[in-house]
């Protein structure tokens, strides 16, 4: 479990890392990036990837599972723009959508290619036996 735990934690800061980036690039954020934002950015990440091990529970649905990441993932972002003095502006809600339904197909894609290399190393194994 604590494997579990340090690689969601690393994942969630990569792919906040990633957005940040990105929330900087596109201009989202209006002033310059300080050390607090920077920090508050990490954590809110790593805080995503923990939620993140909501996946691996199988009493739920995925569906369910997947309301219960995004409304989490909603509060801890809410939490960390409210410390950083950031507004909700309208806009706020089309970036976040955006985003978090990219890193959903960036993550389905990713475990396809990943389900798709383990399955041509069995075919492999099988045609050596």
């Amino acid at each position: 479990m604590v494997k579990k735990i340090a690689r969601n934690t690393i994942t969630g800061i990569g792919f906040g890392s990633f957005a940040y980036v990105l929330v900087l690039l596109f201009k989202v954020q209006t002033t310059m990036p300080t050390t607090a934002n920077i920090i508050s950015i990490l954590v809110m990440s790593a805080g995503i990837g923990w939620i993140s091990l909501v996946f691996e529970s199988d009493a739920l649905p995925w569906l369910a599972e997947l309301g219960i990441h995004f409304v989490g993932t909603l509060l801890l972002v809410t939490i960390m723009m409210g410390f950083n003095g950031w507004l909700l502006a309208p806009s706020f809600w089309i970036v976040f959508v955006v985003l978090y339904v990219a890193f959903w197909i960036i993550i389905r894609v990713q475990h396809a290619v990943q389900v798709q290399r383990i399955n041509a190393a069995i075919v492999q194994r099988r045609q050596k036996l």
